[in-house]
């Protein structure tokens, strides 16, 4: 790790999918330098501060711009001594670990494996790297344009968004297709919260009397024209998409930045990841059922849709909690913020270290719409055998200290192709046989989402 940081500390904060942090999901790396730095994904519009702090604790201040000034901050996460050293599970799903922990021991008698560390520091090489080029981007980008003061257009209640600073951007609340969508406000209403990620939260509500989902930012991003103009341009994808297995969108509204919010249909039988989690729990038989085989085939009728467009379009965040299920059980993607129409350059932009992802994103390299059908094969293997992702390799290679392989090592592993994700004897060889190819390394190899959606149609066909 000190080749990658050098003297420089550092921390490193590891996310996992449940309570336990048992299921790895994506993995961070910051300086803990005190200074300013740009994320490492270009999806990712924030700068992080990051400290070791005297008393053996460590902090994270993330702003939505390069001063890093108190006006554009909007979270803190941090751990404590005791936390840091010892690498528990934190109330936010994360684990973490710092510069103090090489070549020390820690209370705990923790150490990280040497295999560990090589995995950790190879993850980061090329994040380092990402991360580098396109602060420099944003840095001269920045140089080159000037601020300006715009207003938004005047809602249904006559009320102007409050004015706002633009840093080169344009503003999509003048879009043709968000103004077409544009609904009043007043006739939206938020009830139940379901569900807060890093950026949003989504709520039950009404529109008109109808039951629908009302997704907003959180509080602490929707005054940045940045977050606005991300959220808008995710309500633009959708607003775009026409397609039964697609969820639909019903309008954007506001009054003022601080009640901006995407409306779309409320799908009551919730996220596929929630259901499979009831069943690992229930002891639910394994295997590829019909229903099961159903809702992979709706999946992969999305995808053949979404890649038929000129240029294609590329979900690049396909997994379990991104599939919604209605109450007949009929699946629909969702989540369409980091997706974007492929554009004739090279895609290397990578988005995160998500274990759904295919090898080729996960290593910075060009990818296309294959990416998204090894993000398919994984999600086939969800609905097969219910656990989270690679459960048996983590279980099957428990290093010296007894401890289950670290989440960054597996990431690895899957990158390079050596982890695979589990299939059970009670699916049906044709299924397994295609979750096998749509996971192929070499993205070429992988079938088309056209050629997966026919041969589950055959599949199907053959089920009782």
């Amino acid at each position: 790790m000190r080749q990658k940081f050098g003297d420089s500390p550092y921390i490193l904060q590891m996310n996992y999918e449940d309570e336990n942090c048992s299921s790895f999901s994506v993995g961070y790396g910051f300086p803990a330098s005190g200074n300013c730095e740009g994320s490492f994904n270009e999806t990712d519009s924030y700068y992080v501060v990051g400290r070791l702090n005297s008393n053996g604790s460590t902090s994270m201040n993330y702003f939505s711009a390069n001063l890093s000034l108190s006006s554009s901050w909007y979270n803190t996460q941090s751990a404590d001594q005791e936390t840091l050293s010892s690498h528990s599970c934190d109330s936010n799903r994360f684990r973490w670990y710092s510069s103090n922990d090489t070549g020390s021991s820690s209370t705990s008698g923790f150490t990280i494996p040497f295999s560990s560390l090589i995995g950790i520091g190879l993850g980061l090489l090329f994040l380092l790297l990402v991360g580098v080029t396109l602060v420099i981007f944003k840095r001269l980008k920045a140089k080159r344009v000037t601020s300006r003061q715009l207003k938004f257009p005047p809602g249904p209640t006559q009320m102007n968004l409050n004015a706002v600073v633009l840093h080169g951007q344009t503003g999509l609340w003048n879009d043709d297709i968000i103004t077409t969508k544009r609904i009043p406000r007043d006739k939206v209403v938020t009830k139940k919260l379901l569900s807060r990620g890093a950026y949003g939260e989504v709520y039950t509500g009404s529109f008109n009397t109808r039951q629908v989902a009302v997704k907003m930012l959180l509080p602490a991003t929707r005054g940045n024209i940045e977050y606005v103009n991300e959220f808008l341009a995710e309500a633009k994808m959708t607003a775009s998409l026409d397609h039964p297995h697609i969820v639909s969108f019903v309008g954007v509204a506001w009054d003022s930045l601080s009640d901006l919010c995407v409306v779309l249909e409320f799908m009551e039988g919730g996220d596929l990841r929630t259901l499979l989690n009831s069943y690992q729990a229930s002891n639910h038989p394994v295997g590829l059922s019909r229903q099961k085989v159903s809702i992979a085939l709706n999946v992969c009728e999305a995808l053949t849709y979404l890649h038929s467009f000129l240029p294609p379009i590329i979900h690049r965040d396909l997994k379990s909690r991104n599939v919604l299920l209605d109450g007949q059980m009929k699946a629909k993607l969702s989540d369409f913020g980091i997706s974007r129409e492929r554009l004739d350059r090279t895609m290397t932009a990578c988005v995160g270290t998500s274990l759904w992802m295919a090898p080729e994103v996960m290593l910075g390299e060009r990818y296309d719409v294959k990416a998204d059908m090894f993000s398919f094969g994984v999600v086939l293997s969800e609905l097969d055998v219910h656990t989270m992702l690679y459960a048996r390799v983590s279980r099957e290679n428990v290093g010296f200290n007894g401890r289950e392989m670290a989440g960054v090592t597996l990431f690895q592993k899957v990158a390079l192709g050596t982890a695979q994700v589990e299939f059970s004897d009670a699916s049906p060889r044709s299924i397994v046989a295609l979750g096998r190819a749509c996971m192929k390394v070499d993205p070429s190899e992988r079938p088309s989402a056209a050629e997966a959606m026919y041969r589950l149609q055959v599949i199907l066909a053959s089920l009782k």
